[in-house]
């Protein structure tokens, strides 16, 4: 995707997001935690934070929430990820972040000997198409070389909300949701579909007190039509009207150049897992001969682990079977 157009839709879901109605639906209709009654809607707010770093900041400011939980604050760290590959090492960005929010709290509210930080949930929004594959905890990434050093590990992980995994018709069975409307009109194969998804929207937002949630709905499409149809003229409409009006007057040539790039997207995708299956069949062969070579037999036990791990774990054996002296402990 193209690095410009992609930061401007980026812009475009920090903008959506910037209404506390978008960070309540998201977190009622997808995340929906346990302790949803323990929460107070009324007191969300956002969080400014000073990160030391430019990059940080530019980035971030706007996706940082806060909001009663009980007799503390509970801080929503929305971190807002739109691409089409998954982040293998997003745990540790995610990390460092809130390593750097804690900071900006203890700094900011001047805090002492024996006070306590607020919790933290990290969520991690996924728009791509093909699976997101990286660990959800920061433990996953971190090597158990050996047991006793486990208390040394960092425990820490985020919600993630992979878009592709979201019902087709959740916004219809649930259409007082807008971020289930976002996730329909992110995932439409046509102009019509959009269409379609625009005229819902625009009847659950159309009451004046909405007018601004429209305004930047009609923003964020203008700009993920642009990617979509890599149309750089469409101008960034204030009304989800005049994005409908646009489509209805451009419907023809658009979706003969949807399909086709559907089309396309679809065959890179293919290709990638073709690719990917290829490598791990070629690193499992590889592992199943050296095992043979040194300690023969290939029993049945192992060849399902073999069978059954991703490439990563493969090679990893691969690595350490010069050290391991039986097969039971290079498998285990």
């Amino acid at each position: 995707m193209n690095t410009k157009k992609s930061m401007k839709h980026d812009t475009g879901y920090k903008l959506l997001f910037s209404h506390p109605r978008l960070v309540e639906d998201l977190i009622t209709g997808f995340v929906h935690p346990d302790w949803l009654d323990a929460i107070d809607f009324k007191t969300l707010e956002l969080y400014k934070a000073s990160f030391v770093t430019d990059d940080l900041r530019q980035r971030h400011d706007d996706s940082i929430w806060r909001l009663k939980f009980k007799d503390t604050w509970l801080y929503l760290y929305l971190l807002l990820e739109f691409q089409s590959s998954d982040d293998y090492f997003m745990a540790n960005r995610v990390m460092t972040y809130m390593g750097l929010l804690y900071q900006d709290i203890i700094r900011s509210q001047s805090l002492k000997k024996g006070d306590k930080l607020p919790p933290v949930m990290p969520i991690v929004i996924y728009n791509g198409s093909p699976d997101w594959t990286g660990p959800v905890a920061i433990d996953g990434l971190i090597d158990s070389v050996q047991p006793a050093l486990s208390a040394y590990t960092p425990r820490l992980s985020y919600f993630l909300l992979q878009e592709k995994d979201t019902p087709k018709d959740f916004s219809q069975k649930h259409p007082n949701n807008l971020v289930g409307h976002l996730i329909a009109m992110e995932h439409c194969r046509t102009p019509d579909d959009m269409r379609a998804c625009i005229q819902r929207l625009h009847q659950q937002l159309k009451t004046p007190q909405y007018q601004d949630i429209r305004r930047s709905f009609a923003i964020w499409l203008s700009r993920l039509l642009r990617v979509k149809l890599k149309q750089d003229s469409i101008p960034e409409y204030q009304e989800l009207n005049e994005v409908d009006a646009m489509l209805a007057e451009q419907m023809t040539d658009w979706t003969l150049q949807w399909k086709n790039e559907g089309m396309k997207e679809g065959e890179k995708i293919g290709e990638k897992r073709g690719e990917k299956r290829g490598v791990r069949k070629e690193a499992a062969h590889l592992l199943s001969m050296q095992i043979r070579l040194k300690y023969g037999d290939l029993p049945a036990w192992a060849e399902q682990r073999i069978q059954q791990a991703d490439t990563r774990q493969l090679e990893k054996w691969a690595g350490r079977i010069f050290a391991a002296d039986t097969l039971d402990a290079l498998l285990q």
